[in-house]
């Protein structure tokens, strides 16, 4: 079963396999959180999610090009009292420090991002090592808590408490979803 991606930001996206479990799941809960605008850049572990936002009665889904615009697209959402959940591979955390840093945390804008992590166990590019390694003391040094999901039974209520946790508090948190849970490079 395919899922087409058509009409994502007015561009057509290839179409994706159809989105696991987990992947599911994870829409769910934003979808349950009532948040409004999903935007991201693309990868390979978040396309089921992407898929499964896109049903009728989902956010809006926007493709971004670079990760710091995805954070800046959240920030003028939460600043107008909406809700935005920004998701990215954690390679390109390193892109979004800067606005998370200077604008979501000083002005108390509850960000939410899911993170796809590479450069862990078993990642085979060496490009994608050290953000991989870095990702948890990164989110650390800015004071963002990351709550890692490596079962798919965990990542529905990870998710949901992460979005709970920003949306209502004003604190930028990340789910960091594992390589383990697959659905990433790993599987085609």
């Amino acid at each position: 079963m395919e899922t087409s991606l058509e009409g994502d930001a007015g561009r057509g996206t290839p179409s994706a396999p159809a989105p696991l479990g987990w992947q599911r799941s994870v829409a769910e809960a934003i979808r349950d959180a009532s948040v409004e605008a999903a935007v991201y850049v693309p990868d390979a572990r978040l396309r089921g999610i992407i898929a499964a936002l896109t049903c009728e009665g989902g956010p809006i889904v926007r493709t971004l090009t670079r990760e710091e615009e995805c954070v800046a697209y959240a920030a003028g959402y939460a600043s107008a009292g909406g809700r935005a959940v920004v998701l990215m591979q954690c390679s390109g955390l390193g892109n979004a420090l800067n606005a998370l840093g200077s604008l979501a945390l000083p002005y108390g804008l509850g960000i939410p991002m899911v993170l796809s992590m590479r450069g862990t166990l078993g990642e085979a590019n060496p490009c994608q090592v050290p953000m991989g390694r870095a990702t948890p003391a990164l989110l650390a040094a800015l004071g963002i808590q990351g709550f890692p999901v490596s079962s798919p039974r965990e990542a529905g209520s990870t998710t949901s408490g992460v979005l709970t946790l920003a949306l209502e508090t004003g604190t930028p948190a990340a789910v960091i979803l594992e390589p383990a849970l697959g659905g990433g490079r790993e599987a085609g």
